[in-house]
């Protein structure tokens, strides 16, 4: 869905989905209607690094395509970067980030649930808390020590933050807000006073949240615009997805006699 509806609204006659089948080789129906309430015109039943190589190749079931987009594992991944150049792609996407900003006004459980969002998902994801205040800090710490062995993920959550997780103590916002932009976080989250304001002040991240009831989990399943999000530190120079991944232009020129004789000489003279 998230892929296609902005393909559909630039204008992309056809959309081509491969969807990984389950062990029976059948496609949940969930995924089967979403993909025709979306307008597709395709739907494969595989995925993986295959799937991106057949429809960048084309094979004997499957066209091959103009551009690849979407999140996946990173074999499938690692593959869309592979036959880059063969076909146009989004980015590679992933593991998932999330960044907190809270001053003494944030509310510790709130950030620990939403540090566990991402944690959760696998031991190679990051979660950061960027704070001015020791107290919220340490607090935090407390709340993700009594949550996090209450979920059904505790192992996984464990080892990500073990590896990747991490509390920076700031001395002020500003230093907070240039933090983040160096991090360049796939998610922000703002959980301060003056959260607006400080929110228009991050410019390389790929989602922003502002404030504590805009947790990032919303926008995973049902908040827009887009929830394909530039990871790894390449918010510095990109952006969600949207109607713009899927819009090409070209160059137009066309000339009189007159205004080619103008310039002539500079042509040749380049030339």
């Amino acid at each position: 869905t998230m892929a296609s509806v902005p393909a559909k609204v630039a204008g992309v006659e056809e959309l081509v989905v491969c969807l990984a089948p389950g062990r029976d080789g059948k496609v949940h129906p969930a995924m089967l209607v979403a993909a025709r309430e979306c307008g597709v015109s395709e739907v494969y039943a595989c995925g993986g690094a295959q799937a991106i190589a057949a429809m960048a190749y084309g094979s004997e079931s499957i066209r091959r395509v103009d551009k690849i987009v979407g999140p996946g594992n990173p074999y499938s991944q690692f593959a869309k970067k592979e036959v880059f150049g063969v076909v146009d792609t989004d980015k590679i996407a992933g593991p998932s980030e999330i960044l907190v900003i809270a001053d003494e006004s944030a509310t510790p459980a709130f950030i620990a649930a939403d540090l566990i969002s991402q944690a959760e998902h696998s031991e190679d994801c990051s979660s950061i808390l960027v704070t001015t205040s020791r107290e919220i800090a340490d607090a935090t710490n407390v709340e993700l020590e009594r949550q996090a062995p209450t979920l059904p993920r505790a192992e996984v959550i464990r080892g990500s933050f073990a590896e990747f997780g991490a509390a920076f103590l700031v001395e002020n916002l500003d230093a907070a807000v240039e933090l983040t932009n160096r991090i360049a976080p796939e998610h922000a989250e703002v959980h301060t006073r003056d959260a607006f304001q400080l929110a228009t002040r991050l410019r390389n991240v790929g989602g922003i949240f502002v404030g504590e009831w805009a947790p990032e989990a919303l926008g995973d399943y049902v908040a827009g615009p887009n929830h394909i999000l530039p990871t790894g530190g390449t918010a510095r120079f990109s952006s969600a997805m949207g109607v713009s991944d899927f819009v090409k232009t070209s160059n137009l020129l066309a000339y009189s006699a007159t205004a080619l004789a103008r310039l002539t000489e500079t042509v040749v003279t380049l030339a």
